[in-house]
């Protein structure tokens, strides 16, 4: 019977590596690598050199088929990543012309473009999704989920804004009541709820004023339309401050003054509470692009208050 053995060749089976010192029919003298002279069969030796190497090829197919499934996969990671980064929104910055008036007021032509960005990214990082509504007649987009926002009731929605103006960019949270009774589906008496009766609206409150150095804004329309208060972190507590063209007056107040003050100030008058960062045009050009990523963290740490105000 036919065999692979020659003399002086080596070979292997289940033991290890052997070397074919004689052959004489179907017997054969080998001596193994490890040392050890041995007699045996060379068709049993040829059968089991056969299945090493067929278990070799086996093994070498599954190897090649994992790699080229491994090679597979990552190439529709990198088109997937592609993919996605194309269809990511993008903003560029502000631009001087953002700030500068027209006929029509500020333009700020990008709006659209930086909201697309601030609501896919927020999206992204929260549970559920929000969306973008660029304000009619002012350079101003509004973050806000979609079942909570009305755009033909706008003096009653809550939402996260990002402005412009010839001072320069606002963006925060931002909510009001119009002329008339308070409505407890107000998103505004939600939120005054929501701070008078829980930790978790106050404590992010309080949270993202600290973090981020933001004010709460108080318009009323008492005389004229106006900012009536600023509330910001002071110690322990808040400080409220407000200045008219004859007096400068402050105030220090705790938790339960803050939200006294807020449910009594101008009873059945038009009022919005904003809470808000400003950056000057030159912070806000010098800024570039990463003003974007700057006002999604703001975003993120006011999101629980606007969940708050709109009972999510």
């Amino acid at each position: 019977m036919s065999h692979p053995f020659e003399v002086g060749k080596t070979y292997r089976n289940r033991v290890g590596e052997y070397v074919v010192l004689a052959l004489d029919g179907d017997q054969m003298t080998i001596r193994y690598a490890t040392g050890g002279t041995v007699e045996m069969s060379a068709v049993l030796q040829a059968r089991i050199w056969e299945n090493i190497h067929f278990e070799e090829q086996v093994v070498r197919e599954e190897e090649r088929y994992r790699l080229a499934a491994e090679a597979r996969l990552a190439a529709r990671q990198r088109t997937a990543r592609v993919k996605q980064e194309k269809a990511q929104p993008r903003f560029q910055g502000f631009q001087a012309s953002d700030f500068q008036p027209q006929k029509r007021g500020i333009a700020w032509s990008s709006r659209a473009e930086l909201g697309k960005f601030l609501a896919h990214e927020l999206s992204r990082r929260s549970r559920g999704t929000l969306s973008l509504w660029s304000v009619p007649r002012k350079a101003e987009v509004h973050i806000a989920r979609k079942e909570h926002y009305d755009p033909a009731t706008r003096d009653t929605n809550a939402a996260l804004f990002v402005s412009a103006s010839e001072p320069g960019v606002a963006f925060g949270f931002r909510v009001s009541k119009p002329d008339g009774k308070e409505a407890t589906q107000w998103p505004w008496s939600a939120l005054i709820a929501a701070l008078a009766e829980g930790e978790s609206a106050r404590g992010a409150l309080r949270a993202a004023l600290q973090a981020h150095a933001l004010s709460v804004d108080v318009y009323t329309a008492e005389l004229g339309y106006g900012r009536v208060g600023q509330i910001v972190v002071e110690d322990e507590g808040f400080l409220w401050q407000r200045e008219t063209a004859d007096q400068s007056m402050t105030r220090r107040m705790n938790w339960e003054e803050l939200v006294d003050y807020l449910q009594t100030v101008a009873p059945g008058k038009r009022c919005e509470l904003i809470v808000t960062k400003s950056l000057a045009v030159d912070a806000a050009l010098k800024a570039g692009p990463a003003i974007a990523d700057e006002i999604v963290r703001v975003f993120e740490a006011l999101l629980p208050v606007y969940d708050a105000s709109v009972g999510v």
